[in-house]
């Protein structure tokens, strides 16, 4: 039972995250979750560690501190209008209450998290050399498992071969694709502890999740990309060369679906020490 609730909880945070612009009240949520409003309250509270409202609220604020990075120039307006808030005080009240600062204040490319590492990956080179394209992704099933990492070696290892293990189990040949990392949450807009890191790997259609392992439809997008080989270091300077350069000259910004990390060598091939690998952010014209 505990893992078809996992399931419908999974489903919903998916939806919330997707809809952020849309009426999310609990009858609407327990409706996608297939549940009467007054039990899958709780239930969403006993397998998450947070009420839905919460949860939609920082979904929210994380979405728009995300695009306030990412798009330093747009007017807090449209911003908190896509992320649901259609009156700039709710957004600002609600923004400073999570954290700590108004929006307009915030110069955007502050750090709200004081981690050691995060202090460590914000040291910036400015001497970018990176060659950005535009590329368009079909539509693709995959299978993830989910870790509470933003890239921590450690964490991501043993979750890499539980997930291979299970596809292994489901006769499925996966060294023949392409393996995906995908980035919900950003170290600088989420709290450490609730950051969620996913690996997967496309699969068949007739495949189906359960607790541990789960299936994200993910639609055809366009993306930019560039190609990082070498130590984590470079691959954090692709970021902020995307995030602070790249996006700023333009006209796109980021769509509502996840960074990834598309590995053209998987680390159980080259090492964990070295990457080499795509980053990929989905795009969309800029409003």
């Amino acid at each position: 039972m505990s893992d078809q609730w996992d399931d419908r909880v999974r489903k919903v945070k998916h939806y919330v995250r997707s809809n952020l612009a849309s009426s999310l009240n609990l009858g609407i949520l327990a409706d996608v979750a297939h549940c009467s409003p007054y039990h899958f309250h709780r239930v969403f509270k006993a397998f998450s560690g947070e009420t839905l409202a919460e949860f939609t609220r920082r979904a929210r604020l994380e979405r728009a501190a995300y695009l306030m990075k990412a798009t330093p120039e747009r007017k807090l307006s449209s911003i908190a209008l896509e992320v649901g808030y259609p009156a700039l005080p709710e957004f600002s009240r609600s923004f400073k209450g999570h954290y700590g600062i108004a929006p307009n204040s915030w110069d955007r490319f502050s750090s709200l998290n004081a981690s050691p590492v995060c202090r460590e990956l914000e040291s910036r080179n400015q001497d970018w050399d990176f060659e950005a394209k535009i590329v368009q992704h079909p539509e693709c099933r995959l299978a993830y498992i989910r870790m509470q990492t933003w890239f921590e070696v450690d964490k991501l290892k043993p979750g890499f071969e539980k997930l291979t293990r299970w596809l292994e189990g489901k006769g499925l040949k996966w060294r023949e694709e392409q393996m995906v990392g995908m980035s919900w949450d950003h170290y600088l807009t989420t709290p450490l502890e609730k950051i969620r890191y996913d690996l997967a790997f496309p699969v068949p259609s007739h495949i189906t999740g359960d607790r541990e392992i789960g299936i994200y439809n993910l639609p055809s997008f366009q993306a930019v990309e560039v190609h990082c080989h070498g130590p984590l270091k470079i691959v954090a300077d692709a970021w902020d060369y995307l995030y602070d350069d790249w996006f700023a000259h333009s006209t796109y910004e980021p769509a509502n679906l996840p960074p990834m990390k598309r590995f053209r060598q998987r680390p159980d091939e080259i090492g964990w020490n070295t990457w080499d690998l795509d980053c990929s952010i989905p795009l969309k014209p800029v409003l």
